[in-house]
């Protein structure tokens, strides 16, 4: 072999291993390899809605999980793989915007991190998104609120507290993070220059408020709750209270409080089959007759009327909940002595089941699956049989369905159908019109 053709490889070797190493370090110096990233999802029109499957993946997956839909008809997925890599997926009326691959958090465990679920999302459109994570190992730890920054694609901050659900301000310049039982914590979007941590406010919850079910932000710092012992709103740093009616004689498990609208004006159910407006301040006005709303073939489904929240543009969403229909009370005895028989005369007497138990049964036998929509000021409530509408709407060709209320957040003003491989997007205007 001659000089020149000596030379000649040993130049080709210098650049092969010079591009290599390039190659090698042209990701961030601190980040880890990461994974081939490919769009995981693909959208199509399909029908009134879009159709969303999932990519083959490069690399085995562990999970795939979605969250409810988000006011702004928006969702997010969650990608994890086997190795432990986070990517979350933004759609935004059924369309995917790119994955993003999120780092473990500064002060957050790889092990938290890379088994967490995500359970929850709040969007301040074009600004932030704030994604709400839960140990899928320990449910009694705090939660994880990671805030990714749109604008230039990277994390704002992170915050440990606990909690279970975000609700966005109106302003969109922080989030509401709440739990059943656990203080609510505000964190403000706004980034604080060389800080990896969100300014926050902290809001015990006094001796009033036990179990909140639903959380409605009328304020930067105000909020109206809904809980087992009735209503409760915090604003300009003061709580006031309002106690639950009497419940009804139906029976209905706690924990289905819900308080929808915004801070001029909304709907507090205490229960199912009851609601009550709110006006301006959040004053409570008489409950509302649901029974005139509905035709008296089914007015039965007035006490069983489930508020699920309020679309944008002023429509009420209701579901049908099964009440548990509590045993009567036994008969007292012919003769009660003494100090027993003055509690008895006095004693209120037991909840009656109109018209019967044994109607109640042969009416909850026939099914519950239909939805109702009333926009407030009409005279009547729509009812939308869900097998029904399911089949005109011509969902995709091997979609389950329909789905149930337990998917339904109105102020989202969308559903997803199926999933989480192949989901179907579909505008609620569409299940409304059907």
């Amino acid at each position: 072999m001659t000089r020149p053709t000596l030379a000649l490889g040993a130049a080709i070797l210098i650049v092969a291993l010079g591009s290599g190493a390039w190659w090698l370090t042209r990701r961030d110096p601190g980040a880890p390899p990461q994974e081939e990233t490919l769009e995981p999802f693909r959208a199509v029109a399909m029908g009134v809605g879009q159709l969303i499957d999932l990519q083959p993946p490069s690399a085995p997956l562990r999970s795939v999980r979605w969250t409810l839909p988000l006011p702004g008809e928006a969702a997010v997925a969650q990608i994890l793989t086997q190795t432990g890599r986070q990517q979350a997926v933004l759609f935004v009326k059924g369309a995917p915007g790119p994955a993003l691959s999120l780092p473990t958090p500064t002060g957050v465990s790889d092990r938290f991190f890379q088994f967490a679920d995500l359970v929850d999302a709040a969007l301040a459109p074009d600004d932030a998104l704030v994604l709400l994570y839960r140990s899928s190992e320990d449910p009694s730890s705090p939660a994880l609120a990671l805030a990714w920054d749109l604008r230039n694609q990277q994390p704002l901050w992170s915050h440990r507290a606990p909690g279970e659900h975000l609700a966005l301000a109106p302003d969109r310049r922080s989030v509401f993070l709440f739990g059943t039982g656990t203080p609510v914590c505000i964190l403000d979007l706004a980034h604080r220059a060389g800080s990896r941590k969100p300014t926050s406010t902290t809001v015990e919850l006094p001796l009033e408020v036990k179990n909140i079910s639903s959380l409605l932000p009328i304020g930067p710092r105000s909020f109206l709750v809904a809980h087992d012992l009735g209503f409760s709103a915090f604003r300009n740093g003061e709580w006031t209270h309002v106690p639950a009616p009497p419940p009804s004689a139906l029976g209905f498990a706690h924990g289905l409080g819900l308080v929808a609208g915004n801070a001029k004006a909304g709907w507090w159910q205490p229960e199912p089959g009851t609601l009550i407006p709110l006006g301006p301040g959040a004053k409570t006005g008489a409950p509302q007759d649901l029974k005139r709303l509905i035709p008296e073939a089914a007015a039965m489904d007035a006490d069983l009327l489930h508020l699920l929240g309020e679309e944008p543009d002023g429509h009420l969403w209701f579901g049908l909940t099964r009440p548990t229909l509590p045993a009567p009370a036994p008969a007292p005895p012919a003769e009660i002595p003494g100090a027993a028989a003055f509690e008895a005369a006095v004693a209120p007497p037991p909840a009656t089941l109109p018209p019967s138990r044994e109607a109640w049964e042969a009416y909850l036998d026939k099914g519950l699956d239909r939805l109702y929509t009333w926009k407030p000021g009409e005279d009547h409530m729509k009812v939308i049989p869900l097998a029904e509408a399911w089949k005109r709407l011509a969902p995709p060709p091997g979609l389950p369905g329909p789905p149930g209320d337990g998917s339904l957040r109105p102020e989202a003003g969308a559903l997803l159908c199926g999933g989480p491989d192949r989901v179907w997007w579909l505008p609620l205007k569409a299940l409304r019109a059907w």
